[in-house]
């Protein structure tokens, strides 16, 4: 006799996750209405808004991100695939060449639809493997001229792995040698920071030009940044205007990027430590591991001993009966019944002490193997 019983619904993850209160990862989203009080909150009386991008709002926050970056120049942009493909347009016709060196794995690749090789007709030569980061013996190993190279902080695909600042400075310097840009998609730069314990300045220093994002880490709407020297930047403002990114006003942008600059990026270093004490708590576990160990950035990649779609209905579960958000994307791994989930420490991470983590992974994994 078979079972007649209906199929369970798929369940909207994310709407289970909207009504949770408590978050081991980042923090709860706000709701447009909070979102828009906050703005309205943050904005001074006398504030005007933009028109194409132009105005004090506007022109004073790019200022405060070219500051923060050590760099001459920013424009503000709607979104990061522009910023990532405007540069990379822009250092390769400069040089002639139209090949770009990247990580297999860069966001460039994975996450933007290859937009740099489509609407720029720019090329990749791969640098390292899908196990690592790339190093300066990987560039070295090209044997064909480079337009430019993007380096991504962190690689996310991986766990948010760094590179040691002493590497950055080897690449740098090759790259300076041979006179090929050296792009920073910095869009996790804010996360990265209290891996080195140095200035974002002294970090950017190294490249030629840094791409950051707005709500990635620190919460805002949308929007990112584009940093470098004053005539590259003005070139970049005309591609922004060919992209049809010269948005009529963009001032809800910039200021929600202005309110997670001075809340969130004081937070990060806090965040740092969150994440490193979150593995801690999972180490023992049978089964789990985590990736990098230590984490470095203030994400992490965790294995979890169980298929991933039993691990993700035991996460809807938890979050359903609890109101506890515990972890984020949940995907298989190459290896047949392991799965991976990405955590990343954010606000709501101090509230769990390690007993607390402990046993909410245990109660999953307990669910997802049973």
């Amino acid at each position: 006799m078979t079972d007649q019983s209906p199929p369970r619904p798929a369940r909207d993850r994310n709407e289970i996750r909207a009504r949770c209160t408590r978050f081991l990862t980042r923090q709860r989203a706000l709701s447009p209405k909070e979102m828009l009080q906050a703005l309205a909150d943050h904005v001074g009386a006398d504030e005007r808004t933009d028109m194409y991008g132009k105005g004090a709002l506007v022109e004073d926050f790019e200022r405060e991100v070219a500051s923060l970056l050590g760099k001459p120049a920013a424009v503000f942009m709607p979104s990061g695939t522009m910023v990532q493909t405007i540069a990379l347009r822009i250092w390769c016709e400069r040089s002639g060449i139209s090949t770009v060196g990247l990580h297999p794995l860069s966001h460039l690749e994975r996450n933007e639809s290859q937009a740099y090789r489509s609407m720029h007709g720019l090329a990749a030569s791969y640098l390292g493997d899908d196990s690592r980061q790339f190093t300066r013996k990987d560039i070295e190993a090209v044997t064909e001229k480079l337009g430019a190279i993007v380096l991504e902080m962190p690689l996310r695909p991986l766990g948010c792995v760094l590179l040691p600042f002493e590497e950055l400075q080897a690449i740098s310097t090759l790259a300076r040698e041979r006179s090929i840009p050296l792009h920073l998609d910095g869009a996790r730069i804010w996360e990265s920071q209290p891996y080195y314990g140095k200035g974002h300045a002294e970090i950017a220093d190294l490249f030629d030009s840094v791409y950051v994002s707005f709500y990635k880490g620190l919460g805002g709407i949308s929007g990112a940044a584009l940093a470098g020297s004053k005539d590259f930047i003005e070139e970049a403002k005309l591609w922004q205007h060919r992209h049809g990114g010269r948005l009529f006003q963009l001032y809800p942008y910039v200021l929600s990027a202005r309110i997670g600059l001075a809340e969130r990026l004081p937070m990060m270093a806090a965040h740092h430590r969150e994440i490193r004490r979150i593995a801690d708590a999972l180490r023992g576990i049978p089964g789990v591991r985590v990736t990098p160990d230590p984490p470095q950035a203030t994400s992490m990649l965790i294995a979890l001993p169980a298929p991933h779609e039993k691990i993700e209905a035991a996460l809807l579960d938890l979050a359903e009966k609890t109101g506890i958000w515990l972890f984020d994307r949940v995907f298989a791994s190459a290896i047949q019944g392991i799965s991976m989930a990405e955590l990343t420490a954010g606000t709501g991470a101090a509230e769990f002490s390690n007993e607390d983590i402990r046993t909410l992974f245990e109660r999953v994994l307990g669910q997802a193997t049973r």
